[in-house]
């Protein structure tokens, strides 16, 4: 069995160890073992991680397109406000899994977990 790259399990929502069983049983919720290998995820946990990279990423690519719009073409400002809510809505639910799965399938394949003082 081949050990598949983490970051493209996650981006594909797939084991990270396997690379074929589902990583989620929901829209953003992880499973708690792999449905092919049997894998346990209990460990990992990327809590708000992965929404803060999207709210970066989204945010650095809607409000330049704003913008634009606004001060190119001169769109009326409830027009770019539309624009900017739209994009930002659709970006941030096609990211948020990929974010997340990204963020988790590197957590579990480097064995990442809270700091500990020792």
């Amino acid at each position: 069995m081949t050990v598949p790259n983490a970051v493209l399990a996650g981006i594909r929502g797939r084991c990270p160890r396997c690379g074929k069983g589902p990583l989620f049983s929901k829209y953003l919720r992880l499973v708690q073992n792999c449905a092919s290998c049997g894998a346990d995820f209990s460990m990992a946990d990327v809590g708000d991680g992965a929404t803060v990279f999207v709210i970066l990423i989204v945010g650095a690519l809607v409000v330049p397109v704003a913008f634009v719009m606004q001060m190119v073409f001169h769109w009326a400002p409830w027009a770019s406000a539309v624009l900017a809510c739209v994009l930002t809505l659709i970006l941030s639910l096609v990211l948020l899994p990929v974010a997340k799965g990204v963020l988790f399938t590197l957590q579990w394949t480097h064995k990442a977990g809270e700091g500990r003082v020792e």
